[in-house]
């Protein structure tokens, strides 16, 4: 999760200077000291001497990348060699060599190529074939293993296939449940000796350690998510009572076009993110660059409330009831919206893309009814 956010906010920047928007209306691409930043819907990539960071639905890379290939979909194509590597989307397919480590997280993950450096593996369902030329650690549901392993296994599975390339050079760690029957490694693939089971609970029972982390963590979880769910709905109503008609308006722009409205709203903080940058280095607009940030930062939550309150009346309305009027029940509907939003958000790596595109796409409603009300004037 740590490195999602700076391959999100890596994406965000990626149209901060006009000259470099790419191809077509629903792209864009900035290459800036040999790394290259791009985002798009469908994006096909050629790689980059330094540093990728790219975030698309369907993502393709077709290039090498000669440093580090920060990579954000909900479908992942790698078939060009990278140095190191941080996925994460639904699935992830990778048939070529990393040079280095490798981070993947998705439900679904294949993997035929050689990783020269610690894999780190989070997944549902895994396939792992080719060679693994570090240390390597995974989670999942189900994993199919077939390639040897130069340093140390570390497994928390449910349920495991061994290939006939599978071999593990160094030492096995599984991890299960008490009272579950440990995963068997057969003897091809590690020496008994060099097998070690061990109990999950016991971080939980550490004092300071996982579990006092993980309660502690469920508080302030529990207290931040009805904070942020009661200050969006109070906001969407106050916008409600304030600007019924301009709301209104922004609502069915949102419902009737959300994809116009998400990439208006990807736009429009890029622009004033990247209007940060760009003064800071004029020098004197330094003390501007934060204002920009704080504005750019504004305008997502600002986005995110009026995104929560569309999805509560997308609901309301999906399920056959009628727009009511009042303000209260239009409060209630931007309280259902974040309610949801807020659980989605609960999903790892995947909610964030989720949540991400609701503020933008509010943003995007709100900047694109009045850029065409300015025009018209």
């Amino acid at each position: 999760m740590n490195r999602l956010l700076p391959v999100l906010a890596a994406a965000l920047l990626a149209v901060a200077a006009p000259p470099a928007a790419a191809q077509d209306d629903d792209t864009a691409r900035l290459g800036f000291g040999g790394d290259i930043f791009a985002a798009g819907d469908d994006l096909r990539l050629d790689g980059a001497e330094g540093d990728l960071f790219a975030a698309s639905e369907d993502l393709a890379l077709d290039g090498a990348v000669g440093g580090a290939a920060h990579l954000a979909a909900r479908r992942l194509s790698i078939d060009a060699p990278a140095d190191r590597l941080y996925g994460f989307a639904y699935r992830i397919d990778l048939s070529a060599d990393v040079a280095g480590p490798a981070l993947l997280a998705a439900a679904e993950v294949e993997i035929d190529a050689a990783i020269g450096g610690n894999l780190r593996l989070f997944a549902r369902e895994a396939e792992v074939s080719g060679s693994l030329g570090a240390s390597a650690m995974i989670a999942a549901e189900e994993l199919g293993l077939d390639a040897p392993v130069a340093g140390d296994l570390m497994l928390a599975v449910g349920r495991a296939e061994f290939g006939p390339d599978a071999t593990v050079g160094g030492r096995v760690i599984v991890y299960t449940e008490e009272g579950e029957t440990p995963l068997a490694i057969p003897e091809r693939v590690a020496p008994a000796d060099r097998v070690e089971v061990r109990d999950i609970e016991e971080w939980d029972r550490t004092p300071g350690g996982f579990g006092d982390m993980r309660r502690a963590a469920g508080r302030a979880a529990l207290t931040g998510f009805l904070v942020s769910v009661l200050a969006v709905a109070a906001l969407a109503a106050a916008a409600v009572a304030v600007a019924p008609a301009q709301v209104a308006t922004w609502r069915e722009r949102a419902l009737s076009r959300p994809g116009q409205s998400l990439l208006a709203g990807f736009l429009l903080v890029s622009v004033v993110s990247g209007a940060g940058f760009v003064l800071a280095l004029t020098i004197i607009g330094i003390p501007l660059f934060f204002a920009a940030l704080f504005l750019a930062g504004l305008v997502g939550y600002a986005g995110y409330v009026m995104g929560s309150y569309i999805l509560g009346v997308a609901i309301w309305l999906r399920l056959g009831n009628a727009m009511p009027e009042e303000v209260l029940p239009k409060a209630g509907l931007a309280l259902l919206g974040a309610f949801v939003a807020g659980i989605v958000a609960l999903i790892p790596f995947l909610g964030w893309l989720a949540v991400l595109a609701l503020a933008l796409t509010g943003a995007g409603a709100v900047a694109t009814v009045v850029r065409e009300g300015r025009g018209e004037s």
